[in-house]
């Protein structure tokens, strides 16, 4: 039993040490990672600012509410080399949109108002092509977390299934039921619109 523990020890030690203790926002951080030579390189994207501002920008909060699991067999099943969806479901526009959430921690809010755009064209077999409301999700769902600073992304998906939500395109659009109202801005990046003015902004109050 000794032996046991003893090598699980010296096991979980070996994967630390095989990790860098490098500061996250750092040149070597980047480095590190274009080292393992993926499919996409990594650069730096924040000039000047704080670890804790990095952080406030993942409005995801963890440890919310658990979906169901669906456990589907799929041994037989060959992968292709690619795949882009954007080529397999050409009929689908929403596969190729990028919304903006501007300053306000929303990405869970868009994120999944953005899946459930798309899943629901690709579901129809693109009879039904609609933008979901990244905006009413982000509003209306006092169960999903904090608005604007932060929420679950699971319970997104469970108000989706249980509330509905409307239709919304982008800011300004004009498109659906509730557009975002929140503007665009650059993200750390100078550009023609407004800097971010940080991720912390109110939440748009529900009608």
């Amino acid at each position: 039993m000794r032996r046991v523990i003893f090598l699980a020890l010296v096991s979980g030690l070996s994967v630390s040490w095989a990790w860098p203790r490098l500061p996250p926002l750092s040149h070597q951080m980047v480095d590190y990672i274009n080292k393992a030579n993926t499919t996409w390189k990594a650069g730096p994207n924040f000039h000047n600012v704080d670890y804790s501002y990095v952080k406030r920008l993942c409005g995801t909060l963890l440890k919310g509410p658990k979906l169901p699991t669906m456990v589907q067999y799929a041994g037989d099943v060959e992968l292709p080399d690619t795949f882009d969806p954007r080529q397999q479901w050409p009929n689908c526009p929403t596969l190729k949109e990028i919304r903006d959430q501007g300053s306000c921690g929303s990405c869970w809010a868009f994120g999944a108002a953005e899946a459930i755009s798309d899943r629901v064209c690709i579901h129809s077999n693109a009879k039904v092509s609609v933008e979901i409301s990244s905006e009413d999700l982000l509003s209306c769902c006092d169960s999903c977390g904090m608005g604007c600073n932060g929420g679950y992304p699971s319970a997104a998906w469970d108000f989706w299934t249980t509330e509905g939500l409307v239709t919304g395109g982008l800011y300004d659009s004009h498109v659906g039921c509730r557009p975002y109202s929140i503007p665009p801005c650059e993200h750390h990046v100078n550009g023609t619109r407004p800097p971010c003015t940080g991720e912390e902004g109110d939440t748009p109050h529900s009608e």
